[in-house]
């Protein structure tokens, strides 16, 4: 288990994950916000909103390439 600490508006939270999700976590994290640990409140429902809206694309794709392979 490895912990990740940052800092949203004015709280300081740590998250504890376990090995390669806190590996991919991480990355991620740090990309969506460009290394930062302190992290505004709507910087942070924005990429809640942006991560869902890639995930509902995702699932879009998933159902096309189900129904294509249905077919064959």
């Amino acid at each position: 288990m490895s912990k990740l600490s940052l800092q949203v508006g004015t709280k300081d939270f740590d998250i504890n994950l376990d090995g390669d999700f806190y590996d991919f976590f991480k990355e991620d994290f740090s990309r969506t916000f460009k290394d930062k640990k302190n992290i505004e409140t709507k910087e942070l429902l924005q990429a809640f909103v942006q991560k869902s809206y890639n995930e509902y694309q995702d699932k879009l794709r998933l159902e096309e390439i189900s129904k294509r392979l249905e077919k064959l």
